[in-house]
């Protein structure tokens, strides 16, 4: 049982003892009690008016913009009935307390005054209405062929490719959540789609089948919420902080706490409250704060906002202190949730869908091969690092059940909490929303992946480029450096050199002419190329494209029985050879297998595999595992066998180990966005994404999230457009600030475990509300599309919560 006591420390696994059980006699039971607690600092009443009438101010414009958009509408309908109108006269829609609204064409959410149908309750919203009116496409240009993008999605458009059947689709971890909702609609071309017009008089009629309406009879004005609320909310407010006096927010230019007018440049480079992180010429916002926790103070606050109001990354250093006693060791993490799960489903969940970095695509893993890949790392058959993600595990609303007490300490570790606490933060919007209405999913989320120090170029460890829909705060609970054997690193380098000229030769090449018709394994040269043996043969091996090497797929390896693999270009060995059988990692046991493998594509060549593990038998249900790396051996060059020999992990070893954080962030300005899309429009042919194949089309460059901007790419945006983002290292125990509206990449320089939690600022609602107008734009199939957010909503209950807080705080004050 978890208690959570404002303000009381936590007690330690108490034992409690309970009496007599009704129909029990004699007996007595106990239960252990443990205490989870967060102290909350409550801050004095004049500091929480002084937050509340900044938060009120920084709704204002918001509210103004809502207010103008109703009375708009008002005098349109005034104008379509021919008569004078008032609010009153519009039917209002009663919701039910776990009921949401949303526009049918561009899935943004509906605040009050919308247009619905009276008979397929088709529902448009107030900006779909004008532009409507306006002549142009409802939701934005690319709301006409949103399933085109989908039917033709991973298919070659070049006239070359026509007759060729496409390989069975391999759906992203994202497409494939989203999947059904993908195939609403039919529409297969946008000339197929009857014009949607309004009516000379300004009304909408309902529109036709294709867009998902009856096409029969007209729109009817409705809305949501009482009657003048709005208007008597934004009045209040109004005159309640026109009579304050009180500043929301430092706008000008430099920081005069982390550098005052003397400081010079040697003073700011050793300055401990900043970090450095970019070399802008003429800038004042190279360096970002960056205090350590253990020293932050009341007054800290304003200088926090000093920076947060301009759109600055903030990160805040040794939060992790605050949670002593508390192991984030993964295996600590995965028992605990195995154990919870079996309590709560009776399945301990021994397979999870992780997404692999090389291809972007899912995979089923056992959750202790991942664990185990996390501290000692894998491989795929060609000695290339394997880069293994797995998001949101447990899920946010699982986090807390599953996981109490770290859910506890991570809550009381992030700083700054007026902002980020998810429950009673003033400053956090996201608090204002009552306990009837659905809240938004804002974490916390938990990121496990492996990661690499060195940039491979292809299957980083990477959170490619996007922009949250909200402020974020990101912390980085557990790091574990990835050892490699000198073998490796020496093949990694020999790939890494491959790889780029083979992106060269793709890029300045016509690639479709020379693609085969079957396209081989998803991994070229790894355990997933399979073959087949019987026994006292040679392998039946397709033909190995030039350049790719081999490797072998093993099953039932410890009965010596013979290979079963499907056959190449089957169904099931296109999806990844799906295994049920028992395998075994070999830890310390010999086993010599000779298996005759043809005469490799280098003249000389040699290469041995380490074994890395324990012996341990398990369950394996989902796409076959790289398990080369669990022998050693020799690939000879004489054409005929290789011999693999398990033993004990005595070689010496190679590390990249150094004082580096644990992931490079790049985070870009808001105004440096323009050039950033400018820069991805240009050369976006250059990127790979799905399949580790070429980007073959962009919707967004920033929302689709399919780019990582590598140190090649950082450098000519810098020569071409002169934009340089923040860049900086996150190490153990960092809490990294992201503000709304600055698209953000990173790089998994160790293997590690980051805790995410978004929150929504008052200075940053107006790029919440961009972002929204942005993502209403993105075809309906976009993974960005649906406004989860609901930040207008979000900010009327905050302002109405605040006004009613900050109102009884004045009273208190004045008597």
């Amino acid at each position: 049982m978890a208690l959570w006591m404002t303000g009381h420390s936590r007690g330690l696994g108490k034992h409690v003892c309970f009496g007599g059980i009704p129909g029990k006699q004699g007996k007595i039971f106990s239960i252990s009690v443990q205490f989870v607690v967060i102290n909350r600092k409550e801050a004095n009443d004049r500091v929480k008016l002084k937050w509340l009438l900044c938060l009120l101010n920084n709704l204002l414009p918001l509210l103004r913009q809502i207010h103008e958009e109703h009375n708009l509408e008002l005098d349109m309908e005034a104008k379509i009935q021919g008569e004078k109108l008032n609010i009153t006269d519009v039917e209002r829609i009663k919701l039910d307390k776990e009921e949401r609204i949303y526009c049918d064409n561009c899935c943004t959410s509906i605040v009050d005054l919308h247009r619905s149908c009276f008979h397929c309750r088709y529902d448009l919203c107030l900006t779909c209405c004008q532009e409507l009116r306006e002549g142009r496409q409802p939701g934005g240009i690319e709301a006409d062929g949103i399933d085109l993008y989908y039917m033709n999605k991973g298919q070659c458009h070049d006239a070359n490719f026509k007759g060729i059947k496409p390989l069975p689709q391999k759906w992203s971890g994202w497409e494939r959540q989203d999947l059904p909702a993908r195939k609403k609609l039919i529409i297969t071309s946008p000339d197929q789609c009857p014009k949607w017009r309004a009516n000379d008089d300004g009304s909408i009629p309902c529109p036709p089948k294709e867009y998902g309406g009856c096409g029969d009879g007209t729109l009817k004005l409705k809305r949501n919420l009482k009657a003048n609320w709005l208007a008597k909310l934004l009045k209040e407010a109004d005159e309640l902080t026109a009579s304050s006096q009180f500043l929301c927010g430092d706008m000008s230019p430099g920081c005069s706490i982390c550098f005052p007018n003397c400081s010079s440049a040697a003073d700011k480079l050793n300055n401990s409250g900043t970090r450095q992180a970019a070399v802008r010429a003429n800038s004042n916002d190279n360096f970002l704060y960056c205090p350590n926790a253990s020293d932050l103070e009341d007054d800290d606050m304003e200088h926090f906002q000093k920076h947060w109001v301009r759109g600055e990354p903030i990160v805040v250093r040794g939060v992790l202190k605050k949670a002593t006693g508390l192991s984030w060791d993964p295996m600590v993490i995965w028992r605990t949730i195995s154990k919870r799960m079996m309590q709560k489903f009776k399945d301990k969940g021994s397979t999870v869908k992780a997404i692999d970095c090389f291809d972007w695509c899912e995979v089923e893993i056992n959750i202790r091969q991942f664990f185990t890949g996390y501290m000692e790392g894998r491989m795929h058959g060609n000695g290339w690092p394997e880069m293994l993600k797995l998001e949101d595990w447990p899920s946010s609303s699982l986090f807390e059940e599953f996981l109490p007490r770290h859910a506890a300490k991570f809550f009381a570790t992030v700083p700054f909490q007026q902002y980020t606490d998810p429950k009673f933060g003033v400053l956090n919007l996201a608090t204002r929303i009552p306990d009837y209405r659905p809240k938004p999913d804002l974490g916390p989320k938990t990121n496990i992946a492996y990661g690499f120090e060195e940039e491979l170029g292809r299957g980083d460890s990477v959170t490619k480029l996007h922009c949250d829909k909200s402020d974020a705060v990101n912390i980085m609970t557990h790091t574990t450096e990835l050892r490699i054997f000198d073998w490796q690193y020496e093949k990694i380098k020999q790939l890494k050199k491959r790889y780029r000229d083979e992106d060269l030769q793709e890029l300045y090449t016509d690639v479709c002419k020379t693609t085969p018709k079957n396209v081989p394994n998803k991994h070229p040269g790894t355990l997933g190329s399979p073959f087949k043996v019987t026994e006292g043969s040679s392998p039946a091996m397709p033909k190995p494209l030039e350049g790719m090497e081999q490797s072998l797929t093993f099953d039932e390896m410890l009965t010596g029985n013979p290979l079963d693999v499907p056959e190449p270009n089957s169904e099931e060995s296109i999806k990844g050879l799906q295994m049920s059988k028992k395998l075994r990692m070999l830890d310390n046991e010999t086993l010599n297998l000779i298996v005759p493998i043809p005469a490799p594509c280098d003249g000389h060549m040699a290469a041995e595999i380490n074994i890395v593990g324990k012996v341990e038998e398990f369950g394996v249900n989902g796409a076959s595992e790289d398990i080369s790396s669990s022998f050693e051996g020799k690939i000879t060059d004489n054409g005929e066998s290789v011999k693999l020999d398990a033993k004990d992990d005595s070689k010496a070893e190679s590390s990249l180990e150094g004082n580096h954080g644990g992931a490079v962030w790049d985070i870009f300005r808001r105004q440096d966005v323009p050039q950033l899309i400018k820069y991805l429009q240009k050369h976006w042919k250059e990127f790979r994404h799905i399949s580790n194949r070429p980007v073959d089309s962009v919707v967004h460059p920033i929302h689709d999230q399919t780019f990582y901007l590598n140190e090649y790419h950082k450098k000519r945006l810098k020569e071409e457009l002169n934009v340089e983002p923040w860049t900086f290292e996150q190490h153990l125990g960092e809490a990294v600030f992201i503000p709304a509206g600055c698209p953000y990449q990173l790089r998994n320089k160790k293997s590690c475990i980051k805790m995410a939690l978004d929150f929504v600022s008052p200075e940053n609602v107006g790029e919440c509300v961009r972002l929204t107008e942005e993502f209403r734009l993105l075809p309906r199939t976009h993974r960005a599309k649906e406004d989860k957010l609901e930040v207008r909503k979000m900010a009327l209950f905050a302002a109405n919560a605040a006004l009613r807080e900050a109102t009884e705080l004045t009273l208190k004050l004045r008597s």
